[in-house]
């Protein structure tokens, strides 16, 4: 998404907080955090290869990982496991790495045993949970929103009001979607995506939009860094929060 602004073919973005935090983090000065659009974190279902001896979370400390790429949510979850399970250790990797690309690929590297167990978002991958092709052996979630708002440099530079408009627009939009949550908009879902209507209820349950998609929490942005430090995504010295958001749109909170 961020490569998406970089070529200016997207003057406004809506990605992963981490990818964005690691962006700019190491480097990429074409954008600016300018929100939070889901202050829910993002739900990741580990699974294993149908036939895989890993049942559950408790075997896989020094396995194999397949993702889709370093950097990405499927390598960053990896490490906020291990943290979560006091598998970090000073000079001792807590998993190998294999970079399939793509998701698909992911998912037949577990089956055919060259990857212990991947990680992607829970309702992606239930549809092959539920058809048998992977098993699903746990769930993780970070402990920062799912997804922010990004703008490119030369929008905040033009128009920063136009922006603050077009966030409240969105603002409005998400409270209807949500409003409509019990009937119109569970069939849009259904129509979109063709999941199941007990699928789309389960996300329901899950999602929450941020109340002000201009505010952007400092503790959510710090924990975010940090685990990024520990993955190896990003090198000290790490980015003063401040330097993450373009402060004229964005208003920091705690």
């Amino acid at each position: 998404m961020t490569s998406k602004l970089q070529d200016k073919s997207l003057d406004l973005a809506i990605a992963l907080t981490e990818g964005l935090v690691a962006g700019i983090s190491k480097g990429q000065d074409w954008y600016k955090i300018v929100g939070t659009y889901v202050d829910a974190p993002l739900c990741w279902a580990l699974s294993a290869g149908k036939n895989s001896k890993h049942d559950s979370i408790d075997t896989l400390h020094k396995t194999n990982v397949a993702i889709s790429r370093y950097g990405s949510g499927s390598h960053i979850m990896a490490f906020v496991l291990a943290d979560q399970r006091e598998w970090l250790k000073k000079d001792e990797k807590p998993f190998d790495f294999t970079v399939l690309n793509n998701f698909k690929a992911m998912r037949d590297a577990v089956n055919d045993g060259s990857c212990d167990y991947f990680m992607w978002e829970t309702f992606t991958t239930k549809p092959y949970h539920d058809s048998g092709e992977v098993k699903r052996i746990g769930q993780i979630t970070p402990p920062w929103p799912a997804f922010m708002f990004a703008a490119h440099t030369d929008l905040l530079n033009a128009d920063k009001d136009g922006l603050k408009k077009v966030l409240a627009a969105i603002q409005r939009a998400t409270q209807l979607f949500m409003d409509q949550k019990e009937d119109e908009s569970v069939k849009h879902v259904m129509r979109i995506l063709e999941y199941p209507e007990e699928d789309v209820r389960r996300w329901f349950k899950t999602v929450h939009y941020a109340s002000n998609h201009q505010q952007v929490s400092r503790k959510a942005l710090d924990v975010t860094l940090s685990t990024l430090l520990k993955a190896d995504v990003v090198s000290e010295p790490i980015k003063k929060i401040e330097e993450l958001v373009d402060p004229q749109v964005a208003e920091l909170t705690e």
